[in-house]
């Protein structure tokens, strides 16, 4: 086994990245918080970050000397992650835990399929306070937890979500290689992911976040956001920053006191965010600017009407086409987010889609291929209806998948729409030129070129 690795290069959302990008894993510095703030000794290994081999993860994890490993995982990296658990508890017998969006939406299957003693379920931070004052995993009154017991497998009931979301320690970063979180957008400087409410009240059949956090949204206060910025710009010198939240925007009460805040601190820091379409206004945008905001992501999904009403996704084309112009007035990128391969998906409306990318023209925009992931409505459909086209969880990618299929289209028909979509939008010379006319310095030259270079790899793959 020397040598081998078996981490796969995933973004944050258990996705290859598209540009080279590398994010922070901050839900495992939030429970690395939760257990120090308990008095525990931790160590935090991002592997993919630091470039360790599981034979590395042997010596590292034989000299710390740990009771507990918990590793977080996805869909994608599942089968891998399995793979290294079951290296590591061969070499430490320790108890091991899963943690993530895959072992929640599937716990009993997780606990099958691996040599995990048991898996979090959903929300992790609460749960694994109770793990650690109690430390009997096999306790089957510790809610949040499926175990695995003298060989069989007992479900737990769901663990209440947190309500007061202030009362968490912010996520123990000190623990991560933040120097080699690294996107496009922040020049080669290190960036963080704040997290500041979870929940999401919508039904989008292709998402899984209301399943995995609740369909209420949970919001912190504004004055604790602005205190982990402030906290992280003193300690570790990070002034980039992603929210990672599709609801940042949706109480504008919230975001004023959030933007004044910033604003009346005089806190200079770099960020991006991620907004529906109906829910910005120009005003509002104005002054996400004035904070620091450079980009706002938004999820367009499909140029077709009837395509986004079946994914209940309640939006309309005209919010799309509002948002993006809104966002261009108040001197802000934006991104836009298409997903090829919805319920309702033909040749046409690909088209559709592309054209409407190209109508808009916003900043960026990337066009995945519908991924089914365990726990979405879009599983549950394509399931029944017989359109999954593999059943191995190494394949279900958002980037050069090939793991659903629709009515009139096969998984591969899918695949090459994507990469036709990137090439018809981005591969323009009007697109080119306005790119290369944005460019202010060597360092935006740099983390252009290698973002340009990683998506070019990346489609000649497909």
């Amino acid at each position: 086994m020397s040598g081998v690795r078996y981490m796969k290069e995933v973004g944050r959302c258990g996705r290859k990245t598209v540009a080279g990008e590398l994010w922070p894993q901050t839900g495992l510095a939030y429970l690395a918080a939760v257990a120090l703030k308990e008095g525990c000794g931790v160590r935090l290994i991002d592997a993919m970050a630091s470039n360790e081999t599981v034979e590395d993860l042997v010596k590292i994890i034989g000299g710390f000397a740990p009771e507990l490993i918990i590793i977080h995982t996805t869909t994608p990296t599942f089968q891998n992650d399995a793979c290294v658990l079951a290296h590591l508890k061969k070499a430490h017998p320790a108890v091991y835990a899963f943690v993530g969006t895959h072992v929640s939406a599937l716990p009993e299957e997780s606990l099958r399929r691996s040599d995990a003693d048991f898996v979090f379920i959903n929300e992790a931070e609460a749960t694994l306070r109770e793990v650690i004052l109690k430390w009997d995993v096999g306790q089957v009154g510790i809610a949040g937890l499926a175990i695995r017991r003298d060989g069989e497998i007992l479900a737990a009931s769901e663990c209440p979500y947190i309500s007061d979301l202030d009362s968490l320690p912010f996520p123990a970063r000190h623990l991560l290689p933040n120097e080699k979180y690294h996107m496009p957008f922040f020049e080669g400087e290190p960036f963080a992911t704040i997290i500041p409410t979870r929940g999401c009240p919508w039904k989008c059949t292709f998402c899984r976040a209301g399943k995995v956090w609740g369909g209420r949204i949970r919001a912190r206060s504004s004055e604790n956001v602005i205190a982990e910025i402030v906290e992280m710009k003193r300690t570790l010198g990070i002034r980039n920053v992603v929210f990672m939240t599709d609801s940042l925007t949706l109480d504008k009460r919230w975001v004023n006191r959030f933007l004044d805040g910033v604003l009346e601190e005089g806190l200079q820091f770099r960020w991006i965010c991620n907004s529906r379409v109906d829910a910005v206004d120009l005003e509002m945008l104005k002054k996400m600017k004035r904070a620091g905001c450079l980009l706002v992501s938004y999820g367009l999904e499909s140029g077709n009407q009837a395509i986004l009403d079946a994914a209940k996704k309640r939006i309309k084309l005209e919010d799309s086409r509002n948002a993006i112009r809104l966002t261009r007035k108040a001197g802000l990128l934006s991104m836009a987010y298409f997903i090829i391969g919805l319920p309702g998906e033909t040749a046409e409306t690909i088209e559709e889609s592309i054209r409407f990318a190209r109508e808009l023209e916003p900043d960026y925009v990337n066009f995945h291929v519908a991924t089914p992931f365990p726990g979405t409505e879009l599983y549950d459909i394509a399931h029944k209806n017989g359109w999954l086209a593999t059943d191995d969880w190494n394949q279900y990618e958002e980037e050069g998948s090939a793991v659903l299929r629709t009515e009139a289209l096969t998984a591969q028909d899918l695949v090459s729409a994507q990469r036709r979509a990137m090439r018809k939008f981005y591969l323009r010379p009007s697109r080119i030129l306005k790119e290369l006319a944005r460019l202010r310095n060597w360092g935006q030259l740099k983390a252009r070129f290698r973002a340009a270079a990683a998506m070019a790899g990346a489609l000649r793959k497909k």
